[in-house]
């Protein structure tokens, strides 16, 4: 193909005037000038329409679209992505609270012409003060998809933050919806989905920032619900077995289901409330792993013994 690369920047946002105006700057400064950013507000009742028709008035790279009504975070995820522009080669979605470095979409666009074999683009993320998507070898920049897959899974490098990633368009267009909104994480769903079949590039620098909020659905729902230990063992039931052995699979879930009960007995013990427990033993039952009152008493014992260890974690636990 001939001619400058063109990208979508796709930005899906409710109620994200706080700070949306610093989002699209960081648009606007790429390096890379031949993208659309494509705003889907999502019917917000705070100023994110003032503020995104004041930037699409004075650059018309940037399209803005409004829902009629509010729709459910995924199905306004994948509604935003139906929208970009058929001639887009490469798709970015950046939402409302995080940013990118100005040579973000140059440097990751340039791994990914390199490699035709690529489908994924990643980068170093920081958010608040820490790098994340550290600890794969800094001297090569491509990856086999399964590779990547199983260093998620085991959770040894993650690698696959959400707001980190350049994406092929085509393959954003042939899932429709390109989210399933069976997850909460379902941008860590349809990436597994992906490296099955094509191979991951990564840029060895920070070029994505996210933003840490109190509002945030990292913070709100993700961190004080602990969603990911209910996810994780979801998606490796429905991923694993692509990338995994059986006996793998077994090891890998036990491994899992350790934590995952120890984190169930710290819960009670820190008194999360009932909502948590029933969003994590429906987990459990749909996995078909909920615990036995044996495997609660092993968690219990190993959740003890760590408390004697290093009593001034147990303290932090309890707000003391």
């Amino acid at each position: 193909m001939s001619g400058p690369v063109f990208v979508s920047v796709v930005t899906p946002v409710y109620n994200g005037g706080a700070f949306l105006e610093e989002c699209i700057e960081s648009v606007r400064a790429q390096s890379h000038a031949h993208f659309e950013h494509v705003i889907l507000d999502n019917a917000s009742s705070d100023d994110t329409h003032v503020i995104a028709a004041r930037h699409a008035g004075r650059d018309p790279r940037i399209r803005l679209h409004r829902n009629d009504r509010t729709l459910p975070m995924i199905d306004n995820w994948n509604r935003a992505l139906e929208l970009m522009s058929g001639d887009s080669r490469y798709c970015r979605v950046l939402h409302a609270d995080d940013t990118m470095r100005s040579n973000c979409l140059e440097r990751t666009v340039e791994v990914a012409e390199r490699h035709p074999s690529v489908g994924i683009v990643g980068c170093f993320r920081l958010r608040g003060e820490t790098i994340h998507c550290e600890g794969l070898p800094r001297e090569r920049e491509v990856f086999a998809g399964a590779e990547i897959a199983r260093l998620f899974l085991r959770q040894e490098v993650f690698a696959l933050a959400p707001t980190s990633n350049l994406l092929r368009a085509d393959l954003v267009r042939r899932h429709r919806p390109f989210y399933p909104s069976a997850y909460l994480h379902a941008d860590l769903a349809i990436y597994l989905d992906l490296l099955q079949d094509h191979d991951f590039g990564f840029v060895h620098d920070v070029l994505a920032f996210s933003r840490e909020h109190g509002d945030s659905v990292t913070v709100t729902v993700a961190e004080r619900n602990q969603t990911l230990l209910k996810e994780w063992l979801l998606l490796l039931q429905r991923y694993g077995p692509r990338f995994f052995s059986e006996s793998e699979m077994t090891e890998l879930e036990r491994s899992h289901l350790r934590r995952y009960y120890r984190n169930l007995v710290r819960g009670f013990v820190t008194r999360r409330g009932r909502a948590f427990f029933d969003y994590h033993l429906a987990g459990l039952k749909e996995a078909g792993r909920l615990p036995t009152p044996l495997d609660l008493l092993g968690a219990a014992g190993r959740e003890f013994a760590a408390a004697v260890a290093r009593p001034g974690k147990l303290r932090r636990h309890l707000g003391m």
